[in-house]
């Protein structure tokens, strides 16, 4: 009896120690197949194909020695890992200029000279998920509860304003034009940034930094973000958010997109140094305008008489 109690515990050992083995064979094997080593084993390619060992033959050596690894910035300003380098080695190569993608250099180098990525990351403009090393994990598509997926082309200004609050001084066209929008529109009148305007509407003074789980995405169609949250409400704020006191305004795509930028842009972020940008010495932060137009004073008095 003990003897084939015995043969069973060694059986069950055997058949334990062989899946474990096939199990470290499975990791090793994926682990080999990471995006991020492909993409450096191209870079490392096309690099070599580039340059001249005669001219320097050390800086040749070391980039055919090059072995596969994560790249990654630690930004403590923002409490954040970048590990989006590990794909888009080119970013700062002006050899990658024509390169395919993620190798391809960056479209605006002049740009990242003035944000070196060895000292901003990449999510700090961008968003994302910086410690991902996979395309869908990094949020190039929106992931679920994630609450910073990577923000689209047309919404990209919103992130300078982050840092830059003299939009002029830095050409952001998008959101000098939504900040006027905003001063039209006559916003002010319900909503207040940093304690200017009124208070029927939520406070927008850090917007940009409000968490997706704050948001009803119950109806809205297609991904569920913030930013796209955001055009859609500007839209139809009735069918986003039923109920909702604010109404419809007559607005179109591109003015949507200007509002929606300079709205997105709004948070309580206390920087250091470093990151401060300057300003001009004449810069004088704009008060928002809360003064309600005629037509809504003499609508509000006319729902007053009624209402006695």
């Amino acid at each position: 009896m003990e003897k084939a109690v015995l043969r069973k515990l060694t059986l069950l050992c055997v058949i334990c120690g062989f899946a474990a083995i096939a199990l470290l064979g499975v990791t090793a094997f994926r682990d080999g197949k990471r995006e991020w080593k492909d993409y450096q084993a191209e870079y490392k390619e096309l690099l070599l194909k580039k340059m001249n060992r005669e001219r320097n033959p050390s800086f040749y050596d070391r980039i055919a020695g090059m072995e596969p690894e994560v790249k990654q910035v630690v930004i403590d300003e923002w409490k954040t890992t970048d590990r989006c380098m590990s794909c888009h080695m080119g970013i700062d190569d002006p050899l990658f200029a024509d390169a395919a993608l993620p190798l391809r250099t960056h479209p605006y180098p002049e740009l990242l000279k003035n944000h070196p990525v060895e000292k901003y990351g990449c999510t700090i403009c961008h968003g994302g998920q910086g410690l991902a090393t996979t395309y869908d994990g990094a949020s190039h598509r929106t992931i679920a509860n994630w609450p910073f997926p990577m923000v689209p082309k047309e919404l990209m200004q919103s992130r300078c304003g982050y840092c830059h609050k003299d939009f002029e001084a830095i050409g952001a066209d998008k959101l000098i034009k939504g900040r006027e929008l905003y001063k039209e529109m006559h916003c002010a009148g319900c909503h207040q940034i940093d304690g200017q305007g009124g208070a029927i509407g939520p406070d927008l003074s850090n917007f940009a930094d409000k968490d997706p789980s704050n948001f009803s995405f119950e109806n809205l169609e297609g991904k569920h973000s913030k930013q796209i949250w955001v055009i859609e409400h500007f839209k139809d704020p009735q069918k986003v958010s039923p109920g909702s006191p604010m109404r419809t305004y007559a607005m179109n795509n591109q003015q949507i997109e200007w509002l929606s930028s300079y709205v997105l842009s709004l948070n309580q972020r206390n920087l250091q140094r470093q990151y401060t940008p300057e300003v001009k010495a004449d810069f004088v932060a704009p008060k928002v305008d809360i003064t309600l137009p005629e037509a809504e004073l003499s609508g509000s008095s006319e729902n007053e008489e009624s209402s006695e």
